[in-house]
């Protein structure tokens, strides 16, 4: 399943406005083929109202969803599987003179290649097993590179 995933690329995002139910079909359609039928326990109308309250992404212009918003909300799906809200909220701060575009390009540019030299890698252990050591492996590596962020400010 993880080789029929494709971050949506920048410009196939709509710049039209989008509802919420449009950006939960979009956003579950996307991440099926990594989360499978339990999709919905990943993005929801409720999960996309708490990340505004939370301020993770902005307000809606009414009750459309930007294009901006929407590749926010492409980053928050996977990054919430392993970050909390306040590492989402870090991680997602934009730099001085960088663009939502310009991180989310960044992350799906990131997010493919990593997937593929996962794949391609031959490994004496499970595949499975393989994941789950990288995960917590690059969980403990965002911690730390999180605290060395929060050090330097």
């Amino acid at each position: 399943m993880c080789s029929l995933f494709t971050p949506i690329p920048w410009s196939q995002i709509p710049d039209l406005g989008l509802y919420m139910d449009q950006v939960v079909t979009l956003l579950g359609r996307t991440y099926q083929p990594l989360y499978g039928p339990d999709i919905k326990s990943f993005i929801s109308p409720s999960m996309v109202n708490n990340y505004v309250k939370a301020k993770l992404i902005p307000r809606p212009d009414g009750k459309k969803y930007s294009r901006e918003q929407v590749a926010l909300l492409s980053m928050i799906v996977p990054l919430k599987q392993v970050c909390s809200m306040e590492d989402i909220r870090a991680l997602l701060t934009l730099s001085e003179g960088q663009t939502v575009e310009a991180l989310y390009e960044s992350f799906c540019s990131r997010f493919t290649q990593t997937m593929a030299d996962i794949r391609a890698e031959d490994n004496d252990i499970s595949p499975a097993m393989d994941f789950a050591i990288r995960a917590v492996s690059y969980r403990a590596a965002c911690s730390a590179a999180l605290i060395n962020m929060e050090e330097q400010e």
